[in-house]
């Protein structure tokens, strides 16, 4: 996807884009700029938002990093997408954005940044909504927004450029590859639950799972839909060297960095176990916990 934009800069007391003076009133938030319509109402209007990075390094083949999204709180409308190759968020950010309201193709565009500030990092993103996949291959709604498909099959792994196509029995929804496509390749006929941002592109709407822990492959079994993920306990968070698992199951503890890499797998034997993190580099990490029993998640702050 190639854009036209030109990204802004301005100079708002401080040398180059502010990053570090202090913030801005909020004009606008999420759920306004998106209007509740399919076309945003404030087209061309530069708005001051807020929100929680919920993923970053969205790449485009031909134009390399290209933006992430943010969502400022749970629920539909309060999710968008903002275009910008010149900042670096880490997921879990709260920034504040100044930027011109933009729709690129039909989906609604925060473009020419003219303002970032970095509020605080490492908190906790919107919970992801879970849906069928034929409600969110229809939904205006969650554009921009986390979402969630469970205990989809993959009926075509391959559907050129990078995408793939899953359908729970209740129509098709496409996964798209601006920040993650497995290193095998998707399984034709295999069940999936993923997460990821929902996003509009050659006018379908599809999910851009962010990293390996938004992929569970098999069959989900005893649990809610919008359960899927138990929260794994955490202390302390943020940690230094050492965090403790409030887990009294064995299982399998699988730490992700902020691009999606695996940076340690240890088996867990025992109950509420101790891991030693003093080798992770600083930064946000999402820890996944697998067990018999279920799939726990939480994000780590690593300082």
């Amino acid at each position: 996807m190639k854009h036209i934009y030109t990204i802004g800069f301005a100079l708002l007391g401080c040398f180059g884009m502010q990053s570090t003076c202090s913030a801005q009133a909020i004009t606008h938030t999420i759920a306004q700029i998106q209007g509740e319509l399919f076309s945003s109402p404030l087209i061309e209007q530069v708005v001051t938002t807020t929100g929680i990075v919920t993923a970053n390094n969205v790449t485009s083949a031909t134009s390399g990093t290209i933006g992430f999204f943010i969502q400022d709180g749970e629920g539909p409308w309060n999710g968008v997408y903002v275009y910008d190759n010149t900042q670096a968020p880490e997921i879990g950010d709260e920034i504040i954005i100044e930027a011109e309201v933009a729709e690129f193709y039909d989906v609604t565009e925060l473009v020419n940044l003219t303002y970032y500030n970095v509020v605080s990092s490492g908190n906790a993103l919107p919970a992801a909504m879970a849906l069928t996949t034929g409600d969110l291959a229809n939904s205006e709604a969650h554009e921009g927004c986390l979402v969630q498909i469970i205990n989809a099959t993959c009926v075509v792994p391959d559907a050129d450029y990078g995408e793939a196509i899953f359908d729970d029995g209740s129509g098709e929804i496409k996964t798209n590859d601006y920040m993650y496509f497995p290193a095998d390749g998707w399984t034709e006929g295999a069940v999936y639950s993923l997460t990821g941002c929902l996003h509009y592109t050659f006018e379908e709407y599809k999910i851009e799972v962010r990293n390996a822990g938004d992929i569970i492959q098999g069959a989900v079994n005893g649990m809610a839909s919008s359960h899927m993920q138990v929260e794994l306990g955490v202390f302390p968070n943020p940690a230094q060297n050492h965090i403790r698992l409030n887990s009294d199951a064995p299982g399998q503890l699988r730490i992700i960095d902020a691009a999606g890499r695996t940076v340690l797998i240890e088996t867990i034997q025992t109950s509420y176990p101790t891991i030693d993190v003093t080798n992770l580099d600083h930064g946000a990490y999402t820890l996944e916990f697998m067990s018999d029993r279920n799939r726990m998640v939480t994000r780590l702050l690593k300082q």
